[in-house]
Formats: structure tokens, sequence, C-alpha cells
């Protein structure tokens, strides 16, 4: 599918495609060379991004800031999710891509079960949640060996993600409902037809939580949203959800007005997107037009203050990898972690796997011909219950 889209961008008129792909390798390599963030954030967010594996081998080390922390836990100790770590890792499936060979399996499976374990033994606070193996997973196929990526990962962890890392769901819900705010504004019939029909933004959850790499098929369109998100603030993940929707509004204005089956079309968006370039370009003027300062004021919706959205550019600019600082000189932590309650809860990871339940119920459904009604039904009673447990999680 990436390949597709590349090439229907390279027939666009202009130099030749190799000769602009050339030139944009030799910009990228020039920029990892001179240590020039500045141009390799402009191309990593605009075009086809940092183009190949090789190239972002040389450019991710340096936009994530590697070995900018000292680790703050003990290699040697076991995390207490490792068990649900290593349940998950087992039914992980390898990205399809060239570069991946299919004989390795195995041992990619191990050293995933390392870069994860990695970054939970660093930072026994952070909480492993259903989702981060498979952005962890992004990063160890680029790199190829899980030490490079346990540093990307880990970074990915603290500066972007943290929110789903703590003991609940109720944040990242919180920058769920952001995208609905975004919504409003950006897309106000899709939000109308939402409301309406009372759809829950769980469709959106593992885009959220694996910055899209379980939805998206082809390896090298999740490696081009990677390099967009890398580089961008850590509610960008939300932009570009609101983006795709936007891009894609007629189709779903289009869906049977039915709760399951609006739900449904939105959730299969990533999949059946083959050209991610005017969606990333949708999401930065989205981002400029409505950051995540202003979109917490018109929601009133305010993140925690700890919050890596609220952090983040206070604390990426003091990330130095020739001087590593602790963590916790960054963002103070109470109780072991910045955004921890009194009792961790596995809502997160039970809410997902019955959002995910709802959409195989349906499509399992409709392959054995099953009348509409009747597998929209299936996935609704699914859906459903996913918002029970959530709504019990908030009341424990």
């Amino acid at each position: 599918m990436g390949g597709k889209s590349r090439a229907r961008r390279r027939q666009r008129g202009g130099a030749g495609p190799e000769q602009r792909e050339t030139g944009r390798a030799q910009r990228i390599a020039r920029a990892v060379a001179e240590h020039d963030l500045t141009a390799l954030k402009q191309l990593a967010r605009t075009g086809d991004g940092l183009l190949t594996t090789q190239l972002r081998r040389q450019a991710w080390p340096l936009l994530l800031n590697f070995r900018s922390l000292a680790d703050a836990g003990d290699r040697g100790a076991a995390h207490r999710d490792e068990d649900q770590v290593a349940l998950d890792v087992r039914r992980t499936r390898l990205p399809d891509a060239p570069e991946i060979r299919r004989d390795v399996r195995a041992r990619r499976l191990a050293e995933l079960s390392q870069v994860v374990s990695g970054v939970l033994r660093s930072y026994p606070w952070l909480s492993y949640y259903q989702g981060f193996h498979e952005l962890a997973m992004t990063f160890l196929c680029v790199f190829g060996s899980p030490r490079p990526a346990v540093e990307a990962a880990k970074m990915a962890a603290l500066f972007f993600v943290r929110d789903a890392m703590g003991s609940s769901l109720d944040h990242v819900m919180q920058q769920l409902d952001l995208l609905y705010v975004l919504l409003e504004a950006a897309c106000p019939r899709v939000h109308t037809l939402l409301a309406a029909l009372d759809v829950p933004p769980f469709f959106a959850i593992s885009w959220v939580l694996t910055w899209f790499a379980h939805d998206v098929e082809s390896f090298a369109d999740v490696c081009r949203l990677f390099d967009h998100l890398i580089v961008s603030p850590p509610l960008q993940v939300v932009h570009v959800a609101a983006a795709l929707i936007r891009l894609r509004e007629a189709e779903v204005l289009a869906c049977e007005r039915d709760f399951a089956a609006v739900h449904t079309a939105l959730a299969a968006l990533p999949a059946t997107t083959a050209d991610w370039l005017p969606v990333i370009d949708g999401a930065c003027a989205l981002q400029a037009e409505y950051p995540a300062t202003k979109l917490q004021h018109m929601g009133a919706c305010r993140l925690p203050r700890l919050s890596a959205v609220n952090t983040h550019e206070a604390t990426w600019t003091r990330l130095d990898p020739a001087r590593p600082l602790a963590f916790s000189s960054l963002v103070p932590t109470a109780a072991g972690h910045p955004l921890a309650s009194a009792a961790p809860s596995k809502e997160m990871a039970r809410v997902i796997d019955r959002t995910s339940t709802a959409q195989r119920a349906r499509a399992l459904a409709l392959a054995h011909r099953w009348p509409l009604a009747a597998a929209t039904l299936a996935s609704a009673t699914m859906l459903v219950y996913a918002w029970l447990v959530m709504q019990q999680g908030a009341l424990a």
C-alpha cells in the first residue's frame, strides 16, 4: 500500500522519481552528518519522510535524543507486568516488509520481549499497556537489534505515550475526548453524527496507543507516520486521527445511521488509507490551528499538569545526550509515577480487547453471510460491554 501511494506521488511531475528520491536521501544524510535537527525535523514532517530503514537508523537516534536519560531501575529485576508482556508478544505478527525475513520470527519475538522488558525495568513505575509492544516492534524492526530499540521505546514511553503508562485508562480517554473537541471544530458534520448515535471514541484507542502500528498494514506507511510523530508534540497522534477522519468524511457520512456500523467504518479507516501524505499535511494544519493548550481550553477538558502533553515542550528542550539526566529531575514523580492513582487497574486492556472483538465479530458475521442487522447487533453488544467496563473503572 505504501509503495503504491509513493508511486502515485512520483507521477505528479517535476524531476524524475529516482532523481527526487536521491536528492532527498542526500539531504537527510547531510542533516544527520551535520546534526542539523531543524532540517531533519522538516524532512521527517514533509513529503516521503525519512525514506528508508537505513536512513531512519541514522536519523531517529538524533530525533529521539538517545542517551539523554539515566535509568532509574534495576535491569535485572523483573517488572510486575512481564507476564502480560509475554502473552502479548506471543501473538504479535511481524510487519510485512521486504527487510523483515519471516524465518527470523522466533528470534525477533524474543528480542521484542527484551525491548519491552528493558523499558519497564529501566523505569519500574511505568505500567505496561496492551499495544505498547506493537509500538516497540516498529522500533525493533527499523533498528534491527534490541539495544537501540530499547532506547527509542524508552523515549517514546516517557515523553510521548506516558499518559497511557499510568494505572488507569482515564488520561487516554481524556485525550480521545479532545479528538471529539477537534472534530467539532474541524469536521462538525461527523461530530454531529457521532453525538447523535452516542458513539464513544473507542475506534481510535489503538490509533493513539500504537501510533497506528496496529491498524496500518503497510510497514512503510507505519514508518512514515512514526517519522512525523517523533518530531511532533505527543497530542499530534490525535491531530492525525482527526485529519484522517476529515479526509474520509464523505465515507463516514455515507454509513448507515447505526452505532456499530459507524464505529466499524471509523475503525477501518487506517487500513484502507492508501496515501498518508494528505493526512499528515492535514494534521500539521490542525495542530497549528488547534494546539493542545487551545483544545483543552475549548473542551473545558484539562489534562493533568504532569501529563506528557502538558510537559513535553518544557522537558524535551532540556534533554542533552552529552549530560544525561534523571527523568525525575524533569518531571517530579509522586507515589512513584507522575500520574499514579491509588490502585492499578487493567480496564484499559479489557476495553481494547472488547473493542477489537466487536470489530472481528461483525466482520466474521458478514463473512458468513449473516444479515447486516444481525452482524451489527453482534458488534454492538461487544461495544456496549466495553462501554460498561469503562464506566465501572471510572466509578471504582
